[in-house]
């Protein structure tokens, strides 16, 4: 079970990758899971506390983890990708 006092893993994204997580969130022209994670990555590439980010977003702590684990492996676009088209 996930504690209020896990210590946060940290994210920093690229300034290439803050600017289309930045076009994705303003644009509403993308799948809400696409959405949803980049607000998540937004949001812990500003430092808010997990506890906040899973409380505003209304997210699970298995997106979270897994959106952070997903971009911190593989970048932006695995992110991002379609979860139900992934193999």
């Amino acid at each position: 079970m996930w504690s209020v006092f896990q210590q946060q893993t940290a994210l920093s994204l690229s300034p290439e990758d803050r600017a289309e997580v930045e076009r994705i969130r303003g644009e509403g022209l993308h799948l809400s899971h696409q959405v949803n994670r980049a607000h998540v990555l937004w949001c812990l590439d500003r430092r808010l506390p997990e506890a906040q980010i899973l409380s505003v977003l209304g997210i699970g702590w298995e997106t979270l983890w897994r959106t952070r684990a997903d971009y911190l492996q593989g970048g932006l676009k695995q992110a991002l990708r379609d979860l139900t088209s992934a193999g």
